[in-house]
């Protein structure tokens, strides 16, 4: 009924370094619990850059699309906030 017993571990370590991630934490007080630790700086570093990115060509489709469009128009097509799409705009006329 049990196929490679206590292999578990060695897996999920070996999936883990393979995987270029922080070795995870095993606690053994009271119950047994595995700690597994994300890179969440990297990960919401390019999450938050992708989205600025598509935010970004969103922008300027539209106002390619129509060069007298509106920030409202902007707000309702990109679904920012009047501030994000001023922000925004003023990171374009930046770059």
């Amino acid at each position: 009924m049990v196929e490679q017993v206590g292999s578990g571990i060695r897996r999920i370590k070996t999936d883990i370094r393979e995987a270029g991630l922080p070795e995870p934490v095993f606690k053994t007080k009271g119950m047994f619990t595995i700690v597994f630790e994300r890179p969440i700086e990297k990960t919401v570093e390019k999450t938050v850059e992708k989205t600025v990115e598509k935010t970004v060509d969103k922008i300027i489709k539209l106002i390619n699309k129509n060069s007298k469009v509106t920030i409202k128009e902007l707000e309702e097509a990109s679904g920012l906030s009047r501030r994000g799409i001023e922000w925004n705009i003023a990171k374009l006329k930046e770059e």
